[in-house]
């Protein structure tokens, strides 16, 4: 078997030291326009209804009429 080779020392190689003051930038993505290219879009089960494309027209409040308004408390007496 042959010896693996080494430096003089055996250390490991030395890692070059980070320049000061320059901070590392994340990878950019691809597209930069699509942040989530992985995520499929949502499936339509075959059974459920479709997915309306716009808001429904008037449909009644289901939301009690409000009462008359409640009586206001007596004032305070002053001295």
């Amino acid at each position: 078997m042959a010896p693996t080779p080494q430096t003089p020392q055996g250390d490991p190689p030395e890692v070059p030291p980070a320049t000061p003051g320059t901070p590392t930038e994340p990878p950019r993505e691809m597209p930069p326009a699509n942040p989530q290219p992985d995520i499929p879009p949502p499936v339509q089960e075959p059974d459920s209804p479709q997915t309306p494309q716009e808001l429904p027209g008037d449909t009644p409040s289901e939301a009690p009429l409000r009462g008359p308004p409640s009586p206001l408390p007596p004032e305070p007496l002053h001295d």
